[in-house]
């Protein structure tokens, strides 16, 4: 075999691995709770980012379960972060649709994609 094929089939067989790393392990996940807190996370290494914490355990009236299985999720900037942070204060509970990637270097392992209140 000459040497640059060599180089090639190394490098593919190098890559295939990392190819694995990228895209979602699973998509359009759903979940009831209520939102807890809101909180903006300033990695040094990393770009900012919005966190939000999401207690599984819904409360009614004072009265319900009390989750400690709590969720934390990634949320995109924006209207998003403005509606987490409305039912947040309200304590409302919320469905909010997510996606688990393969790989989240700077990001919570769930990132957030829909938020709706329940009614």
């Amino acid at each position: 075999m000459e040497k640059s094929m060599k180089k090639y089939i190394a490098a593919a067989l190098l890559c295939l691995p990392l190819a694995g790393c990228f895209g979602n392990s699973a998509t359009d996940n759903t979940l009831i709770g209520q939102i807890k807190k809101v909180k903006r996370v300033t990695p040094i290494f990393c770009n900012n980012r919005v966190d939000v914490d999401v207690s599984l355990g819904i409360m009614r009236n004072g009265v319900g379960s009390m989750s400690t299985q709590d969720i934390w999720l990634s949320v995109p900037d924006g209207d998003m972060v403005t509606a987490m942070e409305a039912n947040a204060a309200t304590g409302a509970p919320v469905k909010i649709t997510y996606d688990t990637p393969r790989v989240a270097w700077c990001w919570q392992d769930e990132w957030a994609t829909a938020v709706e209140p329940v009614k």
